[in-house]
């Protein structure tokens, strides 16, 4: 016999044997056992919680000739049909590829007829909610006034999809998401029936990561059988669905805890170059936070955890800006920019309640001898020459400039060299560059350098401007990323070349300071050179980005 998939293979058959819905189990049970069917039902929720497994069971219900208690017996010829997917009068529709108005004006030619076997035609529409407009329209009339050995059940996850008039003639059911304590039941009455050894944390890491999707849960458990050989494993699940090691995880939020944003990119692109999902570590963040709480509050902390003496309102704070990117991220199609965004988010967050928390009580006396050898510095301050009073205002100014995450002297550096023709022949050869990353598979860097864009090159520095500042703070910062990228580029342009970045955000700026710098400097030379400012701008920059004024 062919295997099956888990979640085939331990399909509900009957009522009983449904997880997490009993509202509905019983609502129809009850329906049957009174004769009250309605002509329509309309099944809305999560994927994976029952909603057409529960339709072929009250199906059977319904024809089976042998049934009791609004079970169906699953022996009869109609039941067992039925369960095969060979019954002629209970019709599957996939709505998402016959959604249009034919399909349904089929149905309506053929539902006139009687059933040739069982006592009801039931038609189980799937994916409603994709169905056209005519086609809605088309089938309101048959909703409207069916024949009474007909009965539809349609089935959707987006409920809001289906016009109103639709879902006033059905008896709505809602399925909830399954509750993790019920799928893991689940999980372990599937291992022990298959005769498989599990570790009891697999199971629930498992049961976690499907989110209240028993179909998702029982493919996951399918995949980690087939990984590890039939041993249900912690660390093989977590492998199987991207995620991350309670171990990695709390090490990668000390540094968060601590402020050190630097080691703590570094880290995230590491887990980024090992395939783990963005979207799963945002989930496990989630989690991570969840249960530092609720230690906290039954008093069984460790000392050594991330988080461990943050107050609970920063920690509530923290989940509201993990919310709040999951959200963006689910329309998003570079979610590694989001969680990026999240680490800085975070550490702002630790920063304010630093900020917030009060002053404790300091000697009067030690801050009054502060302030009278303050008072002496600054007498002498006043007495010096102008000259010498400037170097603290200048060496602040060089201080705040170098503090936005890039150099200023880097950027000169590739600006006094800078020529047009390297730059145009970098920018023709860039695409050449992010394809060249991406057979290496530095995925990383990859996401890294996606909305980079040259902005002056010479032979031996290259300028990069990127739309996100924490980008350009990156590859100004980590050597690793940047030393993979100057190893890339000879490869295409055929020279080693160091690169510097700068932010979109204050390029434009840059660009003009040091064009304003240079025409201060040099007018007089370019004068006796016969050359203006702005030619000497377009030499560096290109006539297409310099704009000259009179």
């Amino acid at each position: 016999m062919e295997y099956q998939a888990l979640y085939r293979a331990f399909r509900p058959q009957t009522f009983e044997d449904v997880v997490g819905q009993k509202h509905v189990t019983k609502t129809l049970r009850n329906a049957i056992i009174r004769n009250k069917e309605s002509h329509a039902y309309l099944f809305s929720g999560p994927r994976g919680t029952g909603k057409t497994s529960i339709a072929k069971i009250f199906a059977k219900a319904l024809n089976c000739r042998f049934g009791s208690e609004g079970e169906p017996c699953n022996e009869c010829d109609i039941c067992m049909s039925i369960t095969e997917g060979s019954a002629n009068d209970v019709i599957e529709i996939d709505a998402a590829s016959n959604n249009g108005v034919d399909e349904i004006r089929n149905i309506r030619e053929k539902v006139k007829y009687a059933p040739s076997e069982a006592m009801y035609k039931v038609y189980i529409i799937d994916e409603v909610h994709m169905l056209t407009t005519g086609a809605f329209n088309a089938l309101l009339k048959t909703l409207e006034e069916p024949p009474g050995h007909a009965i539809f059940i349609l089935a959707t996850t987006e409920p809001h999809k289906i016009p109103a008039t639709i879902i006033s003639r059905c008896q709505r059911f809602d399925f909830k998401a399954i509750e993790l304590n019920e799928i893991v039941e689940r999980l372990e009455y599937v291992a022990q029936s298959e005769s498989l050894e599990y570790e009891s944390d697999a199971i629930e890491y498992i049961a976690r990561t499907s989110e209240g999707g028993m179909r998702d849960a029982l493919s996951i458990m399918d995949q980690v059988i087939a990984y590890s050989n039939d041993v249900i494993t912690l660390d093989d699940a977590i492998m199987i669905t991207g995620g991350i090691k309670s171990e990695e995880l709390n090490d990668w939020l000390k540094l968060i805890d601590h402020r050190d944003s630097r080691e703590a990119f570094i880290k995230y692109h590491q887990f980024i170059e090992e395939g783990k999902d963005p979207t799963r570590l945002i989930h496990e963040l989630v989690y991570y936070i969840r249960d530092i709480i609720l230690m906290k509050h039954d008093g069984e902390i460790n000392e050594d955890v991330a988080f461990a003496h943050t107050e609970d309102k920063v920690l509530y704070e923290m989940i509201d800006v993990l919310n709040d990117a999951m959200v963006m991220m689910r329309f998003s199609v570079n979610t590694s920019v989001h969680l990026e965004v999240v680490i800085v988010k975070l550490i702002q967050v630790l920063n304010r309640n630093d900020q917030s928390v009060e002053p404790q009580a300091v000697d009067l006396s030690h801050i009054e001898q502060k302030l009278a050898e303050l008072d002496k510095k600054l007498s002498n301050y006043s007495q010096a020459p102008n000259s010498q009073a400037q170097e603290p205002q200048k060496r602040e100014e060089t201080q705040s400039r170098s503090s936005k995450g890039f150099s200023l002297r880097q950027i000169e550096k590739v600006l006094d060299n800078a020529n047009k023709e390297d730059l145009v022949k970098l920018k023709d050869d860039w695409p050449k560059v992010y394809q060249h990353v991406e057979e290496k598979g530095y995925h990383a860097l990859r996401s890294l350098i996606k909305d980079s864009e040259p902005v002056a090159a010479s032979d031996t520095h290259v300028l990069l401007k990127f739309k996100s500042d924490l980008h350009s703070d990156l590859i100004n910062k980590d050597e690793k990323k940047r030393q993979e990228l100057e190893a890339v580029i000879p490869s295409i342009i055929g020279k080693d070349v160091e690169v510097v970045g700068v932010p979109d955000s204050s390029w434009l700026q840059v660009r003009h300071d040091y064009i304003q710098e240079k025409k201060a400097n040099k007018e007089k030379k370019s004068d006796e050179d016969g050359k203006k400012p702005s030619d000497v701008a377009k030499e560096i920059f290109g006539s297409d980005v310099v704009e000259t004024r009179s």
